[in-house]
């Protein structure tokens, strides 16, 4: 069982270092699929059900600030919570809680996480609200949307004439020089990039 000992402090600095033992900061934050709006009108609903008073609030840079009271280990906590728009369809959420000071004495528990509990029922109650409301629906992304697949690369042909190889010819150059009588159909003709030679007649009718 965890013990309870007051603490008197010597000097301000003291008291410092006792509330920095006592902090925790949720990591990365909570991510919620809710707006900012339903997330933050959310938040001034479940804390006051709680039993978290709302000290200040401010929408316009999605800062709370609200105290819990005193309970039978600690003279209470400071938490500050910050809500940030990820997009219009999901919100974060960050949570930090500090022991209160009381005074010039200060509650101290043995032992780790001892102040998580108001953050785990910040982000439970603010879940459970949360459920009982309509989610943000991503429009679906039209064809319209979507780029066209880039135009395939027409390919290039080299043939071989009079005992050398000559080229790159398009399909429609080979196709004049053999109504030309310039090549016939069964000239030999390799694709570009091919290691295989066939003929004109493969390639172009």
């Amino acid at each position: 069982m965890a013990q309870l000992r007051l603490v008197r402090p010597r000097a301000l600095d003291t008291i410092d270092k006792i509330k920095a033992m006592g902090s925790f900061e949720s990591g990365g934050g909570q991510r919620f699929p809710y707006t900012y709006e339903q997330v933050f009108e959310g938040l001034l609903k479940i804390l006051p059900q709680n039993r978290f008073k709302v000290k200040s609030r401010d929408k316009d840079i999605g800062r709370i600030e609200c105290s819990s009271g005193a309970a039978l280990f600690s003279w209470g906590e400071n938490i500050s919570i910050s809500v940030e728009e990820i997009d219009p369809y999901s919100t974060r959420l960050s949570i930090h809680s500090s022991l209160k000071v009381q005074g010039t004495r200060q509650a101290v528990i043995s032992g780790e996480g001892t102040n998580t509990r108001p953050v785990t029922v910040i982000v439970s109650a603010l879940s459970n609200y949360l459920r009982t409301q309509k989610k943000p629906v991503r429009p679906a992304i039209s064809e319209a949307a979507v780029p066209p697949p880039p135009p395939a690369r027409s390919l290039s042909f080299f043939i071989y004439i009079k005992d050398e190889v000559k080229g790159p010819f398009s399909a429609a150059q080979i196709k004049a020089l053999l109504q030309v009588d310039s090549v016939t159909p069964t000239t030999p003709c390799i694709p570009e990039g091919s290691q295989e030679w066939q003929t004109v007649a493969d390639f172009v009718s």
